[in-house]
């Protein structure tokens, strides 16, 4: 009886969402479209970024090329798009984690952490603090 309501206290606290991980990388494998933010800086200045991001494609070929495209027309975030252009991707399965960039920058560009939260996958970027619910799309 004293498990059973160790139980409930833990999933009444911590809620009932299930975790989930990647199980390799060929899952990571595709093209995925940002759904939506769910998780953003407050600072007026990170606008330009998150609307590059709210609208943006993150395609991970299987041959190790990386590409990040998206629809919106801010100056920055061309700056970022120009960034990744002829990058590699590599996934760390232990860490849930793409590094974006290549050899020469120790895949350095960015940094992806991924998640499974109730059936959704969700892209944590280290250097912006913004969570982004994902769908793929190819």
């Amino acid at each position: 009886m004293r498990r059973l309501f160790v139980l409930l206290l833990f999933l009444m606290t911590f809620g009932f969402n299930s975790f989930g991980q990647v199980s390799n990388e060929k899952e990571v494998i595709g093209k995925w479209k940002v759904e939506k933010i769910t998780e953003k800086p407050t600072n007026p200045q990170f606008k330009p970024l998150i609307d590059g991001f709210k609208n943006s494609t993150f395609a991970f070929n299987q041959n190790g090329n990386f590409s990040l495209t998206t629809t919106s027309k801010s100056e920055i975030f061309g700056m970022i798009t120009q960034m990744t252009n002829d990058t590699k991707w590599k996934f760390e399965q232990k860490e849930q984690y793409v590094k974006i960039g290549n050899k020469e920058d120790n895949y350095s560009i960015m940094g992806i952490s991924i998640k499974e939260v109730n059936g959704k996958k969700l892209f944590y970027l280290d250097e912006s603090g913004m969570t982004l619910e994902m769908k793929k799309v190819e």
